[in-house]
């Protein structure tokens, strides 16, 4: 019959096998290498993208360097551009503000006959005053008829009529209706 098959432990038997100690151990061996293997790899991934993060780093420093010298350069630009348009504004504000002025102005200049030339002018929001000179009677006469037929202006009045060396010199005031007086 054959010999009943003879087993060689060569470790002792510990009686601590299911010890706390024991158990910890096992864990650490075990899953522990697998923790310790993760976080190196997260370490070498962190480690290799800094290469490409430095890069791009220094890729835009030197974009905002250049940005910045083409920003230096165009000041003096930009600067002239702000006060131009600062300018533009204001005359606008100031042209939204007057269409009176501008109108009777206008209205005027198309009653000015030939020979008569206004020395000063005077427009406000609701009056009008000029010194006028007019090289003869025929264009004081037509001036004066221009003024009173119009409906730009209302209450016209000659005041200070005198002989001047360069014709009929006289002051004229009217007052502007309230349908041109929009302001």
């Amino acid at each position: 019959m054959p010999a009943n098959p003879v087993t060689i432990n060569l470790l002792a038997e510990d009686s601590n096998v299911n010890s706390p100690w024991n158990r910890i151990m096992v864990w650490i061996t075990t899953y522990g290498r697998y923790i310790m293997i993760t976080t190196e790899l997260i370490v070498l991934l962190a480690f290799a993208s800094r290469f490409s993060l430095d890069r791009k780093l220094s890729d835009l420093k030197e974009n905002i360097t250049q940005k910045q010298e083409i920003l230096e350069v165009n000041v003096d630009l930009e600067q002239e551009i702000r006060s131009t348009q600062d300018k533009i504004s204001a005359v606008k504000l100031l042209m939204n503000q007057q269409p009176v002025p501008i109108e009777t102005l206008l209205a005027t200049y198309t009653l000015l006959p030939v020979g008569t030339y206004l020395e000063k002018l005077t427009i406000d929001k609701v009056k009008m005053t000029a010194n006028v000179t007019s090289d003869s009677s025929d264009s004081f006469t037509r001036f004066l008829s221009n003024f009173s037929s119009t409906t730009k202006l209302r209450n016209v009045e000659v005041g200070k009529v005198g002989k001047h060396p360069a014709g009929i010199q006289f002051s004229l005031s009217a007052t502007i209706p309230p349908s041109e007086n929009k302001n």
